[in-house]
Parts: structure tokens; sequence; C-alpha cells
């Protein structure tokens, strides 16, 4: 028994006793020891001598001074649950409690109206002293999961649910008594209408008193939802006012957008509005953001492992570090400082994402031993992390700056021992409590509201969820507060065997997570630590995306790269996208998994019939669909030469293209492409960084991917055709090139599952994007002519310098009037004289290959690039000496 506090005066005693307690079920089964409080009382006393929580152990031992009598209570789930006496006289004395058996709570919540129900609010079931003990969320009915409570013996005792739809938005319904052995389920009305039917009245301001008018331009009202969805639209009058009716309650992104002449629109203000019905009018300031929002907005992402020590589940501790590690994201990790140290692979793991010191890796204090806080007097916080943050600077040559309570929960006296001692940021849960306003501060508090796994705590068992719907919470975090973090746990990322999570890395998981990675960052959503959130504030528009924009080479292409392409599955779906680029007669590149392709003859077929019809390039995409980065580097190559063999043998043709799964690679990829006679390289720009012109392989990473063009994105006016063309430019600008990943899946019809069935909306937008790319005098090209584009956009020589080759190759000036032109190119760095360079004497015979490059250069048949090798090699064997 563990963590006694509340011990009353010292009595006389006549030596001591141990009380052994079992604590048992109404079936005699063992209860499980989380969420237990004993007290015990001596002899007539009001106030226990012993409190005790956290019990480690049942059957536990408790010593109490002989010769007196005492009462043990004991609370579950703070539910006063059974008491025992006994009167103490023995040296060993034993008891047993009997407590009553769990009851089944299932929970169904409406709308006001008692028959609408409420769907994807988040309820918190409480004890009647607040404590928080179960965690639900309402499906499509309205309805929870099942879980078994403690019941409510005492008439006094009761559980409370409360109900939220958003931040600020909480409904708390009447006391919820439970019987013991019984199922039940319990009805909640709350008092939400399913829509408002009042008027809702947007006042835009152009001061702080008075409201647009005519003069000020054209503004038009957008509003949306959590989910980016587009709720409603209205034009703003001449009095400043615009409408919105039959709104649900929510929370809702308000964008004021401004028209331009020729009927564009620009976001001149943006707000968060609390829809409920009890306020109609909502006021919005154009040039004073500030009175917008009462918190900044980071639009960025933090992720945080807790439970971070030694040996346990270490294999997934490592694996979820390496993940982040690879695709360069940020991460926090929460360390138990009593558990840390001993572990070597963990602890080199950690080390080495320190070493860069580019505060990609946070390391923060999760406590000593992973206790309750709250158990604690405040002199016990203070030791235990003051010990915490002595062993992690001795351990990592670091202190910690970021603080995580254990089981998310904190009070007081935390938050003063954490500022006395130097913490400038704590990360408990929205649950917990709702944190203070996002504001410039000394200490900050980011908790989680999305997390990667939902522990049911009957069972024990952690179950995933869907990075669908992790992206959803991520976006309404955003709105709500300006920022998000993902609470992760290394037990979601271990195999479950047997009842127990083992040591082995769950590798489908980690796919998942290096998956949510890439979405978030497609996203163009930063992500970084928790101790770096607030450096990151965009205080004038909230969650608007915002792209740093690189500038010139700029090749004006643009290259599309269907993936996965493989036998039977989805083939009807996959043929139709790949003939919408055959039959335009518009260049793609196609990656096949080489195991998975050359049985189907209807898939084969579109691929060959595309190959000789059109520019369809084939890409190599690996043996099988597995992250490269398992393999060590023979097997890397064994995987991509393999797959180009088949390529040969069932498509007559070679590749020089290979786009690995997962977008994921490491230095032995690389190398293992350059190895197999690989020229090209296609992965993701969340994964490849630039340069990606510089290596003997050429680099050309996708820039979005399809899915991502087709998303309504509110930040940005028009079409979601026009959407989709702007994030294309969007790309050119960024990196000097687009590439847009798309694949089969993308475009077929889904229920529950796929089907090989074309969804003609979404093959629609595909052919107007390609379409609206042409007519912008974009052009489309194969993904491996990007290079040598970007290369030729990288020359720019002077025209005169073109007639000076021209000349020069018809005989009509010498050798040394041309080298004028050179001595140019050459100080402005254009031709590089290559270090070998032999300055021979300049009667050498000038080759005539390269007399002709010059003229085909002058009159344009050939590209830049080509005509400056010519003259290095001049150069370099001293044909023409500068």
């Amino acid at each position: 028994m563990t963590a006694v506090v509340g011990a009353a005066p010292a009595l006389a005693q006549t030596g001591t006793g141990n009380l052994e307690i079992f604590l048992k079920t109404e079936n005699g089964d063992r209860v499980f020891p989380q969420g237990v409080t004993v007290k015990v009382f001596q002899d007539l006393q009001q106030s226990p001598i012993r409190t005790a929580t956290q019990l480690e152990n049942n059957p536990f031992s408790v010593s109490l001074p002989l010769n007196h009598r005492y009462k043990v209570e004991v609370y579950m789930h703070d539910m006063y649950a059974g008491a025992s006496f006994v009167d103490l006289k023995k040296a060993q004395e034993k008891m047993e409690i009997t407590i009553k058996n769990q009851g089944g709570m299932r929970l169904s919540v409406f709308y006001k109206d008692g028959e609408t129900p409420l769907a994807g609010a988040d309820i918190v079931v409480k004890s009647h002293t607040g404590n928080a003990w179960a965690f639900f969320e309402t499906d499509a009915n309205g309805n929870t999961i099942r879980s078994w409570l403690y019941p409510t013996v005492k008439d006094t005792d009761y559980y409370t649910a409360e109900i939220t739809i958003a931040k600020d938005i909480k409904y708390v319904a009447p006391p919820i008594r439970l019987q013991p052995n019984v199922a039940q389920e319990f009805k909640i009305v709350t008092n939400w209408p399913t829509v408002i039917d009042k008027l809702m009245t947007v006042e835009v301001y152009n001061s702080t008193k008075n409201k647009v008018t005519k003069q000020d331009g054209t503004f038009v009202a957008e509003l949306y939802d959590s989910k980016k969805h587009k709720i409603g639209e209205s034009q703003v009058t001449d009095k400043g006012l615009a409408h919105f009716s039959n709104l649900k309650v929510n929370n809702y992104a308000l964008y004021i957008k401004s028209k331009d002449a020729s009927g564009g629109l620009q976001t001149v203000a943006a707000k968060r509005i609390t829809v409920t019905g009890t306020q109609d009018r909502f006021q919005i300031y154009l040039h004073n953001p500030e009175l917008n929002a009462d918190y900044l907005n980071c639009n960025c992402v933090a992720f945080r492992l807790d439970d971070v020590q030694d040996y346990f589940l270490a294999p997934a501790q490592i694996g979820v570090i390496s993940s982040f590690a690879k695709k360069d994201a940020p991460l926090t990790i929460g360390v138990i400082g009593g558990l840390i140290g001993t572990d070597p692979n963990l602890v080199s793991t950690i080390k080495g994402g320190l070493a860069g010191g580019d505060g990609t890796l946070e390391v923060a204090s999760h406590s000593w031993n992973n206790k309750v806080l709250t158990t604690m007097t405040k002199a016990e916080q203070q030791k235990i992390i003051s010990d915490t943050n002595s062993k992690i600077k001795s351990v990592f040559d670091v202190t910690p700056t970021t603080f995580i309570p254990p089981e998310n929960l904190f009070n007081n006296d935390t938050i003063s021992v954490l500022k006395e001692n130097g913490f400038t940021h704590m990360s408990s849960s929205i649950d917990t409590r709702d944190p203070p306003p996002f504001k410039k501060s000394d200490f900050y508090e980011f908790p989680i509201l999305p997390y990667t796994a939902r522990l049911n705590v009957t069972s024990g068992v952690w179950t995933p969820i869907p990075n669908e719907q992790i992206l959803e919470r991520i976006d309404e975090s955003l709105l709500d507060y300006g920022y998000a973090v993902v609470m992760m746990h290394p037990y979601e990322f271990s195999m479950y065997e047997n009842g127990f999570y083992v040591n082995k890395l769950d590798t489908a998981q980690i796919k998942q997570l290096n998956l949510l990675i890439d979405q978030v960052q497609a996203r163009n959503l930063k992500i970084v630590t928790i101790g770096a959130i607030q450096d990151y504030d965009v205080p004038d528009n909230v969650g608007q995306n915002k792209t740093e924009a690189k500038h010139a080479p700029n090749c004006n292409c643009v290259a599309f790269r269907i993936d996965n392409a493989q036998d039977f599955w989805l083939n009807d779906v996959q043929n139709e996208v790949i003939d919408t680029f055959v039959g335009n007669k518009t260049p793609v590149t196609v990656s096949v998994i080489g195991k998975f392709i050359g049985e189907d003859p209807k898939a084969v077929g579109a691929i060959k019939d595309g190959i000789g019809k059109s520019h369809l390039r084939i890409a190599n995409r690996g043996w099988e669909y597995v992250d490269h980065t398992q393999y060590d580097e023979q097997k890397q190559i064994s995987s991509i030469t393999q797959t180009n063999d088949k390529i040969a043998k069932v498509f007559g043709t070679k590749t020089a293209i290979f786009s690995p799964p997962y977008d994921a690679f490491n230095k032995d990829t690389l190398s293992a492409v350059s190895r197999a006679g690989i020229q090209y390289f296609s992965a993701s720009t969340t994964t490849d960084k630039t340069p990606y012109q510089d290596a003997q392989t050429k680099h050309v990473p996708s820039t979005g991917a399809f899915v991502n063009m087709i998303d309504d994105d509110p930040f940005l006016s028009g079409t979601i055709q026009q959407k989709a063309l702007a994030k294309t430019k969007s790309g050119l600008d960024q990196y000097g090139f687009a590439v847009i990943s798309l694949q089969p899946s993308d475009f077929a019809v889904k229920d529950d599952a796929f089907k090989n069935e074309v969804d003609q909306k979404k093959l629609g937008l595909l052919k107007s994007l390609i379409s609206d790319i042409k007519s912008s005098g974009i052009a489309i090209v194969p993904l491996d002519r990007i290079p040598a584009l970007l290369d030729e956009k990288s020359v720019i020589i002077p025209d005169w310098i073109k007639n000076n080759a021209d000349w020069w190759a018809d005989g009509k000036i010498s050798d040394s009037d041309f080298t004028t032109g050179l001595e140019y190119l050459i100080e402005q760095k254009i031709i590089l004289i290559p270090p070998s360079a032999q300055q021979s004497d300049s009667g050498t015979t000038i080759p005539v290959w390269v007399k002709n490059n010059a003229k085909w250069w002058a009159e344009g048949k050939i590209g830049n690039s080509d005509f400056v090798k010519g003259i290095q090699y001049l150069i370099q064997i001293g044909v023409i000496r500068v």
C-alpha cells in the first residue's frame, strides 16, 4: 500500500500489528487495485488515521497500533464500496472485504427534442468528487459503448456525465446512480436544439466603432465547421451586416472575404464564433485582428509520447522516436525519471535525437514514478519533480521545461512547484480541465485533444483511432484552441499477445503513424515540439495556411504519378484513370509493385497500351509494398532489381525511376537505387528535402497528393477546380516544379470498402485539373524530364552570347573573340572551370561536335546546359584559354 497520508497525532502504543486486507468481488475474484481508496478509522474517531490510494497489490498490508478496534472503508472510483471491522490484538490479522460487482453503463444522448441523436459528442463520466473514470464518444445513433463501473451503494454517491460538443459548449447530465450486476441504459436529453431557429447576424467593422459600407469594398461572409466544411455564405450588406440561419450548436470559423475587380476573394478577417442560441449577434473587425480572437493560433501540431522508460515496450518507444527522426519531424517524449538510464538502446536513441541540437526532439518530465500527483502533498511533489529533473540532466544533459503529469492529473500545488523549478510548459488533457486562452505568457498549458488510441479501462486494451478521425480532432483543436497536441503511448505500437503487451513492434501501427505524419505535413501544418508551440503564432488568421515561397529555377511544369498499380485489385478503376491520361496524350508515370503485376491481362494491357500510345513511364515501387527502411541495403537492392527484371519481362521496357513505398527511405535506399542503376528517385517533399538536383540520382518528389488537391480548402477562394489549380501553382512557386501523386483508390466508390467502380465525380475533377493546367500555360511532362528542365531554367545566358556562338560556329569570329563572351559566363559562374583543367597550347583542334552544339544552341535546337557542357570540355582540355 502506497501514498499513505493524513496520519493522526501519535498515540500511546503497546506495539503494532500487521493487518492484511484482501478485496474480492461477489464472485470471489480478486479486485484489481486500480482506482481503489482505503480509509482506516481507529476506535470511534471520525477522521481516518490512514488513507491509501494507488494500491499496487491486492492483498495488501497496513501496520497499525495493537489493542484498538478498527473500521476499514473501501472506495471504488470514489464510490463507497464496503467496510469491515477488526479488533487488532495479534501481530498478524487478516481481513476480507467483499465488493459488489460492477454495473454496466451505456448512455444514449439526444438533442432537446429527445428524439434526434447527438452524434460525435465527447463524454466524460466523473464521480461526485470530480474525478474522471470513463471517456466516451457517441456514435451516429447518439450511443456510447458500454462501460462497467463500480455501483453507487450510498444514496449520496453518484456519477455525472459531462457532454461536450466543442470548446465552451458543455452539458452536465443529472446524477447517474449505477446498480451492481446490471447492464443499465441511460437516456440523456440535452438542452441544445437540433437547429437554432434564430437569425444569426454578423456585424463587420472597419474600425472599433464603424461598420463597413460600400466605400470600403464588396465583402462576403463565409462560415465553416471544424472539419473545414463550408456551412454557409452571406453577402455583407452596405450596412455592414451578414446573416446566417438554420445553424446547429457548435463552434464555427467565420471568414470575411473581400472581392477584387475580377471577382476573386481574399480573406481579410477571421474569427471563431460559438453558436449555442444564447447569442444572435457577432462582431468581427477588418483592421483589428486582435479583437477577433482571445487566443493566438500557431497552425501547428505537436506529438507527445508518454511513459518513456527503460526496457518497457522499448521496441515501440524506439520505433516511434525513429519514425519522427526519419521524417525530420519534431517530437516531445515524456520521460519517467526513476525508470530511465540503464537501457542502452533506448538511451542511445534519445541521445541521437538530441545530438543535432536542432530542437526536433524534446525531453519532457513525466514525473519520477508515474504516480498521480494529486494524492501527494506539495513537498512530495516538489521532491519527485526535482529528482526527475536531476536524473534527466545526468542521463541526457538537458533540463526539461515541459511537464506531462501522470494520468494527466494535477492541482494548484503542481503548477506552483513547476514554476518554482523553471518549467514553462505543461501538457495534460482537455478532459482534465480547460486550459487558459493561448496568449503570450511565462507558463503555458497545452493539453491534448487528439490521441492515437483509446484505452478500454476494463480490458486494459488500447484501440487504435483511424487517422481520419485523428485529423478531424486536430482540425477541431486548431479551431477551438489555436494548437493541437496529439497523445501517444508505447502500448499502441506494441504487439498484444496472450492478454499482455510484449516487447515486439507492431509494424502495422508504425506504418499508420508514418502515414499520419505525412498527412499532417501535407496539410501544410507545422509539426513542432510542445515547448515550441508559442513560437509559431499567427495571431491574425484562424487556422489559415501559409506557404513560404521559394524562387527560381522554375520549370513551369507538372508531372503526374499514379502509385501502386497492380493486378486485379480495382483494375477497372485503375485502367480508367490511366486512360484519362493516355486518351488525352498526357504524360504520366505509373509505379508498379513488382510481386503483384503481370498476371492480370486487363491491368497489363492498359499499361502496355499507354506505353505504345503516349508518354507513359513505368516506375519501380519495390517488390512488395513494404517500408524499405526496414530492410538492409542488400535486401533493398534485391527488391529494386527483382522489380526491374519483372518490368522488363512483362512490359518489354526498362525503368529509370524508383518510388519507395510510403515515400520512406534512408541512406541505404539511396545507395541501393544508385547500385541498381536507377537515375530518378521520387518520394515526397514531406520525406525528401532540398536540394533535389545535386546528387548523381535525380530526386523528383511528389509535391502534393490528388486527394489533398481536391479538398475544399476554406482558406482558398473559388470552386474546388479553381482551388486545385491554385494549389498546383503554389507547389510550382515553392519547389520550382510540381508532381501530383494519385492512386486508383482515390477514384473508387467506397461504402464500407472500396469497390471496383469509378467515382465519376472525382474522375471529373482529375480531368478538369489536367485541362486547367494546360490552359494556364503550364506544361505537363514526364516525371523524369523535370530535372533537365530545371537545369535548363537554372542557366540564364544573354542573347548577345547566342549571336556570338552562331557567328563562331560559322567561322565569322575567331576563338579569341568568342572567349570574350565566355569570360562573362565564367565571371557570372554560369560556366564553371573544372579543377582538373589543363591549360595547354591553343593550337589543338576544336571537335566538330562542339561547333555543331553552338550552332544548334543558337538556333534553339538544344538547351543551355548542353551548350555549357561543350564549352566546359574545351576549357578543360585547354582549347579555349580563359
